[in-house]
């Protein structure tokens, strides 16, 4: 597995060459594309990341090796591909990384790939929205795992 910030530095890198805003989105939608639909059941207002303008769920897991497995969907194509992308960069990775060392590598993602750029104000906070609440997410499952 790729480091979670090689893969979204790599992202980020392959999203800041396209030559218009009209041609990261569309990539963005694409790789949205690929996201599995998340369960009606886990589409919950406990799973939903606030501040999004579009219904967004993020679920995780801690699996018994000790890493994360996150899950998410949106109604919003754009969403779906920033979900995509830090699924993949998170998926497999310790608490202890998403909670104390990933902020860095998502902050460089979204300079470099134009995130905070959208004219729309909603969805250039998903990207950061959605990884804060990953994050608490990953909290919350600690805990409960502890209790």
């Amino acid at each position: 597995m790729t480091k979670p910030c090689e893969y979204l530095e790599e992202m980020g890198e392959d999203i800041a060459l396209l030559s218009t805003r009209q041609e990261q989105l569309l990539a963005l939608r694409q790789y949205g594309d690929y996201l599995d639909s998340l369960d009606a059941a886990h589409k919950t207002d406990d799973n939903l990341v606030p501040g999004c303008a579009s219904a967004t769920h993020i679920i995780v897991a801690l699996q018994d090796d000790g890493t994360l497995k996150f899950s998410g969907d949106s109604e919003s194509f754009i969403s779906k591909g920033y979900i995509y992308l830090l699924i993949e960069a998170f998926n497999g990775a310790t608490p202890e990384f998403v909670l104390k060392e990933a902020r860095p590598c998502v902050q460089r993602f979204a300079e470099q790939a134009g995130v905070r750029l959208s004219t729309l104000q909603s969805r250039a906070n998903v990207f950061e929205n959605v990884f804060s609440f990953m994050q608490r997410k990953t909290a919350e499952a600690l805990a409960q795992q502890g209790a």
